[in-house]
């Protein structure tokens, strides 16, 4: 079996791929207190294991651990192993996670294709008609963005994060709804189609994925395919072209 974890800004996914099927996932928070709920994975007989990291005081920590629970070394995925064309300014400044989001668009879209993860930012990365990442943007994550909003008002987060049927809210609770939610979605569909518009794309592989797409992904105006496992699917894809 196949290990893969997506270490993220907030969130760490540690997900169990069998015959190319995700077969069980854990979400650990993005600090140094991670062993005991991570060992609940010895239970299954992993037998490989890569790495997608944006935070690389963890990246060691979680290499240590996997060699101490499998006895195995995980591959880490960087800009040059990944396999993935980078035509920016600084292909080392690309993170794994959005190199890996373009890996995966390659091998289940194709080409071009625009990708929306919508998490702790919200990144917007764009592949042109060759398969090659050519940049993008990257924008502050809804829970990031509603934080001030929340404390000063005293909102719970549940509450703030359920999206209202109406723009113009009744009580301040929906106005809240309203203005962090209904606002963001306009804002991503507003992105894709202006990325679309300075491509010239008509036919572009449009993709949703990230903590917050499942969400949002049926409010969006603009046409995409929703696939949550978008990142750790190139994770397996880049792993499988380099053994």
């Amino acid at each position: 079996m196949f290990l893969a974890l997506d270490i993220g800004n907030s969130n760490v996914v540690c997900a169990v791929c069998d015959s190319k099927k995700w077969i069980h996932s854990i979400r650990i928070s993005s600090n140094l207190d991670f062993w005991n709920k991570f060992k609940t994975l010895k239970e299954y007989d992993i037998t490989h294991a890569a790495i997608s990291s944006v935070v690389p005081k963890l990246t060691p920590a979680y290499v240590e651990s996997i060699q101490n629970i499998f006895h195995i070394d995980a591959f880490i995925i960087n800009h040059e192993n990944s396999g993935v064309k980078l035509n920016v300014e600084v292909p080392e400044e690309v993170g794994a996670d959005r190199i890996c989001n373009t890996a995966a668009a390659i091998k289940l879209a194709g080409c071009p294709a625009i990708i929306g993860d919508i998490g702790s930012a919200t990144n917007y990365d764009v592949v042109n008609e060759n398969g090659s990442f050519i940049g993008g943007a990257i924008a502050p994550g809804i829970e990031v963005a509603a934080q001030n909003l929340i404390q000063r008002a005293a909102l719970l987060k549940k509450t703030a994060f359920i999206v209202p049927k109406t723009a113009v809210g009744k009580s301040t609770d929906s106005n809240l709804q309203s203005g962090i939610m209904l606002g963001a979605i306009d804002v991503i569909d507003g992105m894709f189609q202006r990325i679309l518009t300075e491509m010239g794309w008509e036919n572009s592989n449009v993709i949703v994925t990230g903590g917050f797409g499942e969400l949002i992904s049926s409010h969006l105006t603009t046409q995409h395919m929703l696939i949550p496992t978008l990142t750790l699917d190139g994770i397996r894809i880049i792993y499988e072209k380099s053994s």
